[in-house]
């Protein structure tokens, strides 16, 4: 029996062993296989992707993000372009999916210097800033993960940022290696939040991100992390991966990827960033966070040995789909869709999608086939982060339940055989499949190097729906805002109200709670505080105008409580917070329990008694005042705002001794109802003073039997006595203000000692204690243990003086910085504010309720302030039902940082004086004796190089000068800034015309927050005075006095006005709409719209050359009338809800552009860019053959060509004019050319005539056939805007446009080398007075663009300025020279020209422009975005500011120091010196010191100028009016003199700040401010009517101008512009 009893103990053992066993060893299983929540995502790609909602409505939309390469990384973009697929160094691609704001970082928010962050990859400074939003998006506030094992697994690969090492600034090299070291990027991210989990950097190429998602799930179910930041990132610093894959020919030529597609071509670069946020799912439920998706299964892998390094392997795909099958425990049919790499190569992709078929396909039903997608048919191969973005997306149509489309396949590529398996690629968007199980996608990701990845996702279980009204009802909510910026913080206001608007069904409570739990909190602090969700949204959308608490730092220390005396009590105090707020009503509870014993009243018969004298009696209005104090601070201790110290103020200081534990409830209630009630013996014996004066002040007057008995602050004393009538009297004598208080007995002096026995026996047996907060006594001024507070301190406390003053100073000295009264109406705000300021430190005084303001909403205001200055405030508690939701992330402030971004061309300049000098001079004389005594060698020795090194220093020379005059149009990429717009808007509409447009727009305006006024206006016959009339009466009938803006769509209208041969009606109507609009006095912006009036790029053709008439006339207006004028859009065929969005942020401002264009990728701004030729080949060589026509050929810039064309081998030159050959010189220029060995033929032609134009060309010999047309033809019949009239303007286009137009139709069959026009600066950056020429040449250059996009030869070139003869003689010349453009050699512009037309540039602007002078003119009067990009430009900005900034100070105090008659003198000297400069006279002395300075030469570009010059020099704010109000250099030296040598007095003005604040601290109802108005009111009345209204300069008025407001108002005094 013992045996098997053994046995059977074994045998037990044994199993239960196996059974340990088996439990242990399925929990490891299981934990290898736990199934990894997606909690959040983050991410940012190119088309204005800013986060995944962005990318959805991109994926849904079927947008894509295609631009043209970045014009603001350094690129040379001219040289790098070939359209030669095997140039070497070049790219046949010139589009791709670009990031706009890839160089913008908030380097501050990360603690990063601007040095560190120039120096830091734009790779590693997306990735901080899309980790930061990855961990808002999970409802978790970043700040509470330092310190947490939370992991970062990033892909990334090198791209070249930064590399040029010897080229990087002083300050910035140092920090090169850690900022392009990849491996530092994952470490940045744990560094910089605070991580103490793995951090891994990933680089497979293009599968790293993927990968990464691999490791860390790995990491999370092995428990090395518990969360878990994964992404990856690319941001092209270089385009060597263009010029690389274009050698390759892997590159689809047209930038777009057509995964999977019979057009397939190749890939396509994008760049972005995504970051998820991953954990266990367990962990996830259990912390409450959102569940995305679930990672089911992952698997990695490698090509190995296959057919070639670079090369996809097919069977390689095919093992890691089913390893990540074989780890997620599915099969192939329970996976609904995979994410492809797909990137749309004729190589990789069938090769993947027979790895698909073969593992996903095989064994399919039919109609559940597998769907494959590719999100890098909407932004391109980015990369190491396209395993993210695929990742994304996929994630995004599991939540959403519909599988977007893959845009691009024309048909599915016929090199797989798609019979094979059930498999499709998806090229419509469907709803998700129902299969009867969760939806599961797999995402592919494959690297170059052989690193293959796949990720199996599930949709998460099914969570209860949310109920989304609000739980708590709660009267009041609290909405903290928090950034590291005073901007940021408005940015952050703005962005949460733009959410909350496009959200309505979140609540204010939910909103609260999400807000104080899940965001970070930083110093610059506000709080919107509001009743219901319409109040807060209104608070938000007036910040940070409106109310709410803010402040930009925070104190240090514990707050101190202060409670008041009596004085704070009102009729009704704290009721409503006694209906509102349980901690508050359960205190009050206890207090009335407390003094039951002692008083014959109830406490809540008091509180809510609405008899006026039911606080008379002092037995009840200080025990009333005692419950409510206490209760307040218990509502306030509740909250988290615990005191560090507490001050009492005469009876305050028994709730203070209650609250700081050294009383306890009983006994607080026993000390202020038995006091009180024995104070009633002192009725009638005394009274009391308040003073406004020091106590030094005070004393001196003090009378018998009166006695200080309060020092409430600095200037706040009050006095005690049995008969204080004669210290009033001797106040009043001695100017001090006093006012006697209230009561009918005197406290706090000897009136009190007779009742000193009945105190004692009263109050016999309290038992005080040393309590658990610091007290500091009004009694002694200083801290005191509460064991003292005897029934005897409170005797004392009652006849000695209260020393606020000393026990506030003590508290400030012991670190309290931050007071709050504790009362029904702060009473004593104003004195401790003046002790706060007597002592120096930055302590705020703040209150708690106030009288008629006495709920949870003021509780809550005063709760917020505290908040904003630092206290501890638990803000869960105003919130405790509040659920997460999702809000916002942080809206980051940005600016750019970028190493070798874009230089101006560097002209060979050699400084006199040195050995270059030497030796260049002595090569340009081709003098051998000076360059061999330079070099050191024999004459002989350098003779025959001699020549040959002259003349290719002259060619370096005259091709940097040429480069230096070369400019073209750029669009880039504005940055999404979401605005709304608000009033009214007038949109003026073209009748009759048949388009969906205008209805668009006035709905996008709508939705965009306007008020839409629309005006159908009939172009046919418009003029100024009848459209100004209906403009009225269209603003009459929407009872609207002035409109906030106005929106032209009446180019849209391309009809030829009747009566005219060439004049479009909606631009005939936009001129007089422009001049009515001026005739009404209405000056809201005017912004007019197009559409198709420009191409932006390559993609995006020209189609509506006859709307660009609109562009030229806008950008004349824009200088013409700037406080009116808002700017020109170019609206897309069809303006979808982005679209309007994005017309709505152009014209509320936000966006600062005035030239703008709405497209797919985004908002494009016009920008004015550098375009050297540098060394670049030219595509081809133009050599004149057979017949050039040169339409304008007898002008002064037609001839000039001619004779270059002849000179050049033009066989037959055609001449074409109105006059031909009676036109003056004709005969002479015609001898010219034959002379050269041309054919000459000089023809008399109208060519807007086109039957005469087209005889003429048909004339032309066959053996000379035409090949080569230039139009240089003008007619210049100009005046400013408002005096333009509609004959004017046709006669122009007539000559200009119809001719370019007949051109074009007549010759677009022939095979012409070139076809040329030449347009003006005046139509591309524009002057003022230039409104019916600027027209025409914009035309000109439309119409060339408009060609190219046919495939048709074309060159448009806007000319500066022609030295000569040209259309810039006379006055327009003259403003140009002036404004800063210097005339070109005819020689050298004709150089230019060839160059365009060899090296197949579309459009160029060549002048020479002198920015130090242009930028002032273009930028007088508005900022200027077009010119931001010019160095030069910026340079002469930046010079400015320091100018303002450096030398103001100094030269300020330099010319005060002066005696006067000496300063007078430097003045007008300095005056005199800087006219000369300004104006270009040899010297000083060529100025006369008493001659206008109109009639020295003055506009309001000089003037401008001599403001800026005069400022520097004199340290001086001046207005620009400068030389209007002081016509002359000695009235203006004289009126520099008034403000060098001056101070003013403001002792005036000093009294008055202090009023201000005096009556800041009093209420409307208070005694004091009823006086103090009731005197002001009468002392302003006396003035006003004893002396003169004083007069305001115009000096003074704008003296704080800025150049550009001023512009307008120049012209209108000088009658100049």
């Amino acid at each position: 029996m013992a045996d098997d009893e053994k046995l059977r103990h074994f045998l037990k053992k044994v199993t239960t062993t196996l059974q340990e066993t088996k439990q242990q060893l399925h929990e490891a299983e299981n934990r290898d296989r736990e199934p990894i929540a997606i909690v959040s995502m983050s991410c940012r790609f190119p088309g204005g992707v800013r986060g995944p909602d962005d990318l959805w409505q991109m994926l849904i939309g079927e947008r894509d993000a295609l631009g043209p390469l970045p014009a603001d990384r350094g690129w040379d973009l001219e040289s790098l372009y070939s359209p030669d697929a095997d140039a070497p160094g070049q790219s046949y691609v010139r589009e791709g999916s670009f990031l706009d704001d890839a160089a913008d970082f908030d380097a501050a928010f990360f603690g990063i210097s601007p040095h560190e962050a120039l120096a830091m990859d734009p790779q590693q400074r997306l990735l901080l800033e899309a980790s930061w939003e990855a961990i808002e998006r999970a409802g978790v506030n970043p700040q509470s993960l330092r310190g947490s094992q939370t992991g970062v697994f990033v892909g990334i690969t090198q791209q070249n940022y930064g590399t040029a090492l010897h080229e990087a600034p002083e300050g910035v090299d140092m920090y090169l290696g850690t900022g392009t070291t990849t491996s530092v990027a994952s470490g940045r991210i744990a560094y910089s939040l605070g991580f103490g989990g793995p951090a891994v950097t990933v680089d497979t190429a293009c599968s790293s991100s993927l990968v990464a998602m691999h490791w860390a799930v790995q990491s999370l179910r092995s428990r090395e992390c518990d969360l878990a930041l994964v992404g990856g990132v690319t941001i092209m610093a270089a385009p060597g991966a263009f010029i690389l894959f274009s050698r390759q020919k892997g590159l689809a030529a047209d930038g777009r990827c057509k995964p999977f597609a019979e057009a397939a071509d190749g890939t396509a670069w994008g760049e972005g960033v995504g970051i998820i946020m991953a954990e266990r799912l367990s962990d996830a439920q259990r912390n409450g966070h959102p569940i995305l998706a679930i990672v089911r299964g992952s698997a990695t892998n490698q090509d190995g040995a296959s057919n070639g390094l670079t090369a996809p392997n097919g069977p390689a795909q095919e093992r890691v789909i089913r390893a990540a099958l074989a780890n997620a425990r599915l099969t192939p049919d329970q996976v609904d869709t995979v994410e492809s790499h797909g990137t749309g190569t004729t190589l990789g992709d069938p090769i993947e999608a027979q790895a698909l078929l073969e593992t996903y396909g095989r064994g399919r039903p039919a109609e559940h086939p597998l769907w494959i997608t590719s999100v890098k048919s909407n932004i391109g191969h980015t990369q190491s982060a396209a395993g993210i973005a695929g990742l994304i997306k996929a994630v995004l149509s599991i939540q959403h339940g519909i599988l977007p489309k893959t845009l691009n396949v024309d048909a599915p590529t016929s090199h797989v055989d798609w019979s094979t398996g059930a498999a499709q690629v998806l090229t419509e968007t469907i709803p998700w499949p129902q299969t009867g199980h969760p939806r599961r996608a797999g995402v592919s990701s494959f690297g170059v190097s052989g690193t293959n990845g796949h990720i199996i996702l599930e949709q998460p279980p099914t969570e209860a729906p949310v109920d989304t009204t609000d739980p708590t009802g709660g009267p009041v909510a609290a909405w903290p805002i928090s950034a590291r910026t005073e901007a940021g913080l408005v940015a952050q206001a703005r962005r949460l109200h733009d959410h909350l608007t496009r959200h309505p069904s979140l609540t204010p409570s939910d909103v609260g709670h999400s807000l104080w739990t899940t965001r970070a909190t930083f110093d610059h602090r506000a709080v919107v505080v509001g009743a219901d969700r319409d109040e807060m949204l209104a608070s938000l959308a007036e910040f940070p105008d409106g109310s709410a608490p803010r402040a930009d730092r925070q104190l240090t220390g514990k707050p101190l409580f202060v409670f008041p005396g009596q004085g704070s009590q009102w009729l009704g105090m704290a009721t409503e917070l006694l209906d509102t707020e349980p901690v508050f009503a359960a205190r009050i509870a206890e207090c009335a329990a407390a003094l039951d014993p002692y008083v014959d009243w109830s406490l809540l018969d008091v509180l809510r008694c609405t008899d006026p004298t039911a606080l008379d009696r002092v037995d009840v209005v200080q025990p009333a005042l005692w419950a409510v104090m206490v209760s307040l601070a218990e509502t306030w201790i509740s909250r988290g705002v615990r005191p560090g110290a507490v001050v009492g103020h005469s009876q305050g200081e028994i709730a203070a001794a209650c609250v700081a534990g050294a009383l306890s409830l009983t006994d607080a209630a026993k000390v202020v109802a038995l006091r009180s009630r024995a104070l009633l013996a002192l009725s009638g014996t005394g009274g009391m003073v308040s003073v406004n004066a020091p106590l030094a002040t005070v004393e001196p007057l003090l009378t018998d039997g009166i006695a200080v008995a309060a020092v409430n602050g600095p200037s706040s004393v009050v006095v005690a006595g049995a008969d204080v009538a004669a210290f009033l009297t001797a106040a009043q004598a001695a100017g001090v203000r006093a006012r006697q208080v209230q009561v009918d007995y005197a406290s706090h002096c000897a009136q009190v000692e007779p009742i000193e026995a009945e105190l004692a026996r009263l109050l016999d047996g309290i038992t005080p204690t040393t309590g658990t907060v610091p007290i500091i006594s009004t009694v002694t001024g200083a801290p005191i243990d509460g064991t003292a507070m005897t029934a005897a301190y409170w005797y004392d406390n009652l006849r000695n003086p209260v020393r606020l003053d000393l026990a506030v100073h003590h508290a400030l000295d012991a670190g309290h910085a931050l007071i709050v009264e504790i009362s029904p109406h702060p009473v004593l705000i104003a004195g401790l504010t003046g002790l706060a300021e007597d002592a120096g430190g930055d302590a705020v005084v703040l209150g708690t309720l106030r009288r008629g303001d006495g709920g949870l909403r003021r509780f809550t205001h005063s709760l917020a302030s505290a908040y904003v200055h630092g206290a501890a405030v638990d803000f869960a508690t105003v919130h405790p039902q509040g659920r997460t939701v999702p809000l916002p992330t942080f809206a980051f402030q940005g600016r750019p940082y970028w190493l070798g971004g874009q230089r101006p061309p560097t002209p060979a300049v050699v400084a006199p004086g040195t050995d270059d000098a030497v030796f260049w001079n002595a090569v340009a004389r081709q003098d051998a004796n000076v360059l061999a005594e330079t070099i050191g060698v024999d004459p002989a020795a350098v003779g025959d190089l001699l020549p040959a090194l002259s003349s290719w220093r002259q060619q370096r020379q005259t091709g940097s000068k040429l480069d230096s005059w070369r400019y073209r149009d750029e669009w880039v990429r504005v940055p999404d800034r979401p605005a709304r717009l608000t009033g009214t808007w007038l949109v003026a509409v073209p009748a009759g015309i048949d388009s969906p447009l205008p209805a668009e727009v006035g709905s996008a305006l709508r939705l965009g927050g306007a008020r839409v006024v629309p005006v159908e206006i009939d172009p046919f016959d418009v003029h100024r005075t009848a459209l100004a009339a209906q403009l009225t009466l269209a603003l009459d009938a929407a009872d609207c006095d002035r409109p906030d803006g106005v929106l032209s769509l009446l180019a849209l209208d391309e009809r030829v006005l009747a009566r005219y041969r060439s004049t479009p009606r909606g631009f005939a109507a936009t001129v007089v709409l422009v001049q009515a609009l001026g005739d009404l006095g209405i000056g809201a912006p005017l912004w007019c719209a197009s559409r198709g009036a420009i191409g932006t790029g390559p993609g995006d053709p020209l189609a509506n050359p006859a709307q660009a008439l609109l562009w030229g006339f806008g950008r004349v207006a824009a200088l013409e009338h700037p406080e009116r004028w808002g700017g020109l859009v170019d609206l897309p065929a069809t303006l979808d809800e982005r679209g309007g969005n994005l017309l709505c942020a152009l014209l509320s401002g936000a966006t600062g552009e005035d030239q703008a264009a709405i497209r797919t990728p985004g908002l494009l701004g016009r920008r004015l860019m550098r375009a050297p030729v540098g060394d670049r080949s030219p595509a081809r060589r133009w050599q004149p053959r057979g017949t050039t026509l040169v339409l304008g050929g007898t002008g002064g810039l037609g001839s000039q060509l001619a004779r270059w064309l002849a000179a050049h081998g033009a066989e037959h030159l055609l001449l074409v004019s109105r006059r031909g050959p009676d036109a003056p010189g004709a005969e002479a220029l015609r001898d010219d050319l034959i002379a050269l060995g041309a054919t000459v033929t000089v023809a008399a032609c109208d060519a807007a005539d086109r039957s005469a134009l087209a005889a003429l060309i048909d004339a032309i010999p066959a053996e000379t056939p035409l090949t080569a047309v230039v139009h240089s033809a003008a007619v210049l019949d100009d005046c400013v805007i408002d005096a333009l009239e509609t004959h004017r303007v046709d006669g122009v286009l007539r000559a200009k446009v119809d001719s370019a137009r007949h051109l074009h139709e007549l010759t677009r069959d022939l095979d012409l080398d070139a076809f040329v026009t030449f347009s003006s600066f005046a139509g591309t950056v524009a002057s003022s007075g230039v409104g019916n020429y600027a027209p025409a040449n914009a035309y000109l250059d439309a119409l060339v663009q408009h060609r190219r996009s046919l495939g048709l030869p074309g060159t448009a070139i806007a000319w500066g300025a022609w030295g000569g003869g040209g259309m810039a003689d006379g006055e327009f010349g003259e403003l140009l020279t002036r404004h800063g453009v210097a005339e070109m050699a005819p020689e050298l512009a004709i150089t230019t020209l060839r160059q365009a037309v060899e090296h197949d540039e579309p459009f160029l602007t060549v002048a020479d422009i002198r920015w130090e002078r242009f930028f002032v003119a273009v930028t007088a009067t508005r900022p200027s975005p077009l010119v931001s990009a010019i160095p030069e430009a910026q340079q002469v900005l930046a010079a400015i500011a320091r100018d303002a900034d450096g030398a103001g100070d100094s030269a300020a105090a330099r010319l005060a120091g002066l005696p006067p008659a000496e300063r007078a003198k430097a003045l007008l000297d300095t005056v005199r010196t800087q006219v000369a400069t300004v104006l270009g006279y040899a010297s000083a002395d060529e100025v006369p010191p008493k001659k206008a300075f109109q009639e020295l030469g003055f506009d309001s570009v000089t003037a401008v100028e001599l403001r800026n010059r005069l400022g520097a020099a004199t340290g001086l704010r001046l207005p620009v009016t400068l030389v209007f109000d002081y016509p002359n250099p000695t009235t203006l030296a004289a009126f520099l003199d008034s403000l060098c040598g001056g101070t003013g007095d403001t002792s005036a003005l000093d009294d008055l700040d202090r009023l201000e604040a005096a009556l800041d601290s009093l209420e409307p109802d208070d005694v004091t401010y009823v006086r103090l108005m009731t005197r002001m009111q009468a002392l302003v009345a006396d003035w006003k009517h004893g002396r003169a209204e004083p007069v305001e300069t115009a000096g003074e008025a704008l003296a704080d101008a800025t150049d550009e407001e001023m512009f307008d108002l120049l012209g209108k005094k000088f009658g100049i512009a």
